[in-house]
């Protein structure tokens, strides 16, 4: 290689390799919120499914299918194996790379050229040529490299906070799912409880019917009450089926077996004041991440205004005169002139884009806060009704079928009578499982709006 081209080759590597600069170093992912796990070490996607931490850390009781199954074992189960988490990490991971793209500076051109070859007289042949080999980078004159690295840095934040989204949101399911898992589990219990009932009634009527004491009307009466158990058992049993699928769907395995699910003792600490937990909502990631929403706006609207100004290419090389060997240096600058192009077009939507994001913050912050006190409403209802079943509805119930059967058979009461008590109780037993399935749902949205648990909350708020 001719000597003044490596000098200038020399010359310009420092400055082309200056160029790339690495995007700053942040965490991948905000840190997880605490609902239904204790907190974990916030980590990057890359080490999502390796790191040791309440997510990946799964017992094997837990992981083994077909055992026993507990609310803290299903979260970490899903959490683990969702594929939507592992596609919202992947989303990170996505950004990720953008932003790192985003931070480069584009590369230099190596130009090679042969000028005063192919003509005529004495430019016919190549021994009057110059040549001519340079190089040339554009430069950003306006910051539109740190802008545009900016504004990725902000999009992968963005994506970090979809990721911890699609978390609560999982957890959320899964306890609901869980719940729905316990509603079932406990409904097949009261169906074949009342099936047996049917059976052991059936017998005793039985018995009375072959001492004349009772019309045979009755016997068949109750066969037709023991056929309808026994449907509702069988029915009972189909739920809890569909119950243990969706919960198993929720780690990506539908077809896998569930086992039975272990009841969670709650514990009535009583719901502190709407004030209190509304004042939560600003940590959830949805309204967490409006800040940096905002920002990357303005990151735009920055990047737009510094696009207006065009890039200037330097170049600089060395040429060779082919007549008499010499060599010499040759320097360019190219300057685009914004004439018709001033990036007019991308400043205004980048303007209205950053007016929009205002207003889309302030819609959904109206909307959260109704979200909100709908779910500490439903709370509330679910509340009353669980404390109205336990404390009145299902004792008194019990009672009256308690005296209803003695009655009967002291022979006070037909079997009608004793066949409406036990009916009655049953069905009282079954709100009761559906209400309390349905507050620990409630009260699953709830702490999904504020991003925690509502004992959490409490204890922060009186300082414990």
């Amino acid at each position: 290689m001719p000597r003044p081209l490596l000098i200038v080759l020399c010359a310009l590597a420092p400055v082309v390799t200056g160029c790339a600069s690495p995007i700053r170093s942040t965490p991948s992912l905000p840190p997880p919120r605490t609902l239904g796990l204790p907190p974990a070490e916030p980590a990057g996607p890359a080490g999502l499914n390796n790191r040791s931490s309440p997510i990946s850390d799964v017992n094997e009781r837990d992981a083994r299918p077909g055992e026993a199954v507990t609310l803290d074992g299903a979260i970490r189960r899903v959490l683990a194996n969702s594929p939507d988490l592992a596609a919202a990490a992947e989303a990170v991971r996505a950004r990720e790379g953008d932003a790192r793209q985003a931070a480069l500076w584009p590369n230099p051109d190596l130009i090679g050229e042969a000028e005063n070859f192919g003509g005529t007289g004495d430019q016919q042949s190549f021994e009057t040529a110059e040549y001519t080999v340079s190089l040339a980078q554009p430069i950003d004159v306006s910051g539109k490299v740190r802008r545009r690295s900016t504004a990725a840095d902000y999009e992968r934040r963005l994506s970090g906070w979809d990721y911890e989204t699609t978390r609560l949101d999982l957890i959320t399911s899964t306890r609901k799912a869980y719940a729905d898992l316990v509603a079932a589990q406990r409904n097949v219990e009261l169906t074949r409880e009342l099936a047996r009932l049917a059976d052991d009634l059936a017998a005793a009527v039985g018995a009375r019917v072959q001492a004349g004491k009772v019309s045979p009307v009755e016997a068949t009466r109750i066969e037709v009450v023991r056929s309808a158990t026994r449907a509702e058992a069988l029915r009972a049993e189909q739920e809890l089926s569909t119950a243990r699928a969706a919960l198993a769907a929720l780690w990506g395995d539908a077809g896998s077996p569930v086992g039975w699910a272990t009841e969670e003792s709650q514990v009535d600490a009583g719901m502190p004041p709407s004030s209190t937990l509304e004042s939560l909502l600003a940590g959830a990631p949805e309204a967490a991440r409006w800040s940096d929403e905002i920002a990357l706006r303005e990151a735009e609207f920055d990047l737009a205004r510094a696009t207006a100004f065009p890039d200037v290419t330097a170049s600089l090389g060395a040429r060779r005169f082919a007549e008499n060997d010499d060599y010499a240096f040759v320097a360019g600058l190219s300057v685009p002139l914004p004439v018709f192009d001033r990036n007019q077009g991308a400043i205004a939507a980048a303007t209205s884009r950053r007016t929009e994001v205002e207003r889309r913050r302030a819609a959904f912050l109206a909307r959260q806060r109704a979200d909100f006190q709908a779910a500490y409403d439903d709370v509330r209802r679910a509340e009353i009704s669980v404390r109205s079943l336990d404390d009145r509805i299902i004792p008194s119930a019990q009672s009256v079928f308690t005296a209803t059967t003695i009655g009967y058979q002291a022979g006070k009461f037909s079997l009608i009578d004793l066949l409406d008590a036990q009916r009655t109780l049953f069905e009282a037993q079954v709100q009761g499982v559906e209400a309390r399935a349905a507050l620990t749902k409630a009260r699953a949205d709830l702490e999904r709006l504020i991003a925690r648990p509502v004992e959490a909350a409490q204890s922060s708020n009186t300082g414990g």
